[in-house]
């Protein structure tokens, strides 16, 4: 890396032991002091000496006068001239101030002598040696209050963007279209907190502009600053200002990974600069993987990543499903893992590398290899979770979206499971289940011939009857429209107006299935829908778009459309019924989706959603 190549490890020196873990010892350390210092007792009990208890027994026990013994606690000094301790478990002390004892304490008993456990100028370290907690607890008991060691370096992380603001904007209420609140801070402190790195956040965020930026850089290697970190910046858009200001001393520019392409390292005045990408995903596997190895570097330690720094081993999982990756570039892929028998399934998050959500929601990152392009369902891949993972107690349920599916979920976890939702439609859900890819489905498949809802496939997937249904709710799907319909839509034969386009949703939905159905009854042609082929996977992601502008109609739940205050035509009812296999009754996840299913907490939310009706 051309980074540890240009700067070598930070200089050894003097730092008070009470502050020195994690660091890297600089010399060998040798005791000041003897451990124990004195003839300490090994026990709390009475001093003795040990001629005087020679006959002691049970059977008959010694007398002691008060000037015969001393009590001592553990670790306590043993005061001459005796030479024994006896455990208090051993004795009976009467009210006149003498004891009894019961067994005899030889010459030397729970004792421990001058120097046992460590001997003055003992070696007690290497040059090289991580500082543990432990350590510095021997090294201040032996009387090392101060060493020499590599210090930690000071980190400074300067936000950039014209785009970004505070929290203060959104306090005072002066947030505009198109502001973002500033959050890659978060990101940054907390992953190098973790891996013992404390980093100190510049007080403004920085606007595009080369001179500030400079500035701010010159005065934090005034300050001493030995690494600084800039947010953004790093592409090459006109507005991408970082490359610019480190011109003079660019090391690198862009990786071959993905996401974190855009990096930059750099020298500015001697100091290590690194620009991480603006992008939350790509800034944290850049974190991870050159920010990390690269402190470890300066502070004499090996140059580990994040994962290795904490000893994160990496998982071996298999694909749930296929999936692509770029060509000659090493990508670390935000994912979700779950677990079906003994097997650890694994399936990448979309959202991209600006997406927060699914950022927020991965498990961890699988790193696919630079040699891998194509990779099929059941590869084997490497996971590093970021989180930690119960998946004996994680069900997926894989199927139908609807917006009261969420609110289930986050009941059931607070029932001792965890369910996992992947929205693949209904049709993928029960798909899935039958090919034990799910431990549970939901689903609202109708059958256009008989105009019954899912049991005419169910029944062709689970010929044996061994899947449990229930119907969780009935539901009102309709046209989700502009407030006021300003299109003037309807009915289903609107949708082939010139002047009217609409979301749809991915293939093997539900609501898409119904859509395909009403068409086909009135006799109209898919191909003379205008945004027919314009997908969605969320009964929520079709209303914003309504509300957006982007669509002027998408077939979906009144939920959906009340959630976000759109204009809705009712046009059927159906069951929204959740399926699993008898196998994972005793499911920790199934089990607390059930009881979850019955919560009147979970039912009053409905309620109030609007477009439900119990069965």
């Amino acid at each position: 890396m051309m980074l540890m190549a240009h700067f070598s490890p930070m200089g050894v020196k003097k730092v008070p032991t009470r502050s020195s873990v994690g660091l890297i010892l600089g010399e060998n350390v040798f005791a000041r002091l003897n451990i124990p210092n004195s003839v300490v007792s090994a026990v709390d009990g009475y001093a003795v000496l040990s001629e005087s208890t020679a006959n002691a027994s049970p059977q008959r026990p010694v007398v002691l006068e008060k000037q015969g013994y001393v009590w001592v606690n553990t670790g306590s000094m043993v005061p001459p001239p005796f030479d024994s301790v006896v455990m208090v478990e051993d004795v009976s002390r009467w009210d006149d101030g003498t004891v009894v004892v019961y067994r005899a304490s030889p010459k030397g008993q729970n004792l421990r002598y001058l120097g046992e456990d460590v001997m003055s100028n003992q070696l007690l370290a290497f040059e090289g040696d991580q500082i543990t907690p432990q350590l510095a607890s021997l090294l201040i008991s032996a009387g090392v209050l101060e060493l020499k060691a590599i210090p930690k370096p000071r980190i400074l992380f300067i936000p950039t963007g014209e785009e970004i603001v505070g929290d203060d904007a959104l306090i005072n209420g002066i947030m505009k279209p198109g502001d973002v609140l500033e959050s890659n801070s978060i990101l940054v402190t907390g992953y190098l907190e973790r891996c013992g790195y404390r980093v100190d956040v510049h007080s403004s965020i920085l606007s595009d502009n080369v001179d500030e930026l400079r500035g701010v850089l010159k005065r934090a290697v005034m300050d001493d600053y030995h690494v600084i970190l800039i947010s953004g910046g790093s592409a090459k858009g006109l507005r991408d200002v970082s490359a610019e200001a480190l011109k003079d001393g660019l090391l690198f520019r862009w990786l071959l990974m993905k996401p974190g392409r855009p990096a930059i390292g750099a020298s500015f005045d001697g100091c290590p600069v690194i620009v991480l990408p603006g992008f939350p995903s790509s800034s944290l596997v850049v974190l991870l993987t050159v920010v990390v190895p690269f402190l470890n570097h300066l502070s004499g330690k090996p140059p580990m990543t994040y994962f290795e720094s904490l000893d994160i081993e990496p998982w071996e999982t298999q694909l749930l499903h296929r999936m692509s990756s770029s060509p000659g570039m090493e990508e670390w892929v935000k994912a979700k893992v779950v677990k079906m028998g003994d097997q650890a399934l694994l399936w990448p998050l979309g959202g991209g590398s600006s997406s927060l959500f699914s950022l927020g929601e991965a498990d961890g990152l699988a790193c696919i290899p630079s040699s891998s392009v194509e990779l099929d369902k059941g590869d084997k891949v490497r996971f590093y979770p970021l989180v930690h993972l119960d998946l004996a107690r994680r069900c997926l349920l894989q199927g139908s979206d609807d917006p009261a599916l969420q609110m289930l979920a986050a009941i059931a976890k607070g029932k001792g499971g965890e369910v996992v939702v992947k929205r693949t439609g209904s049709m993928g859900g029960v798909l899935a289940l039958a090919r034990g890819e799910a431990h549970a489905a939901t689903c609202h498949i109708l059958d256009p011939d008989t105009g019954i809802y899912n049991d005419p496939l169910i029944k062709r997937l689970d010929p044996h009857g061994l899947w449990c249904r229930t119907i969780l709710f009935y539901r009102e799907q309709g046209f989700i429209l502009a407030r006021g319909n300003p299109r003037g839509v309807k009915g289903i034969r609107d949708l082939v107006r010139d002047d009217i386009r609409i979301v749809n949703r991915q293939p093997g939905a539900g609501t898409r299935i119904l859509l395909d159905h009403l068409l086909e009854k009135d006799g109209i042609s898919r191909d003379g829908v205008k945004g027919y082929n314009d997908l969605c996977v969320s009964h929520l992601d079709a209303a914003a778009r309504v509300l957006a502008g982007a669509a002027d109609v998408a077939l979906g739940v009144k939920s959906a459309a009340d959630a976000l205050g759109l204009d809705f035509i009712p046009i059927a009812e159906e069951p929204y019924e959740l399926v699993y296999h008898s196998a994972y009754l005793d499911h920790p996840g199934i089990m607390a989706l059930m009881e979850a299913a019955l919560d009147p907490k979970w039912r009053s939310i409905v309620d109030r959603m609007g477009g439900y009706r119990w069965p």
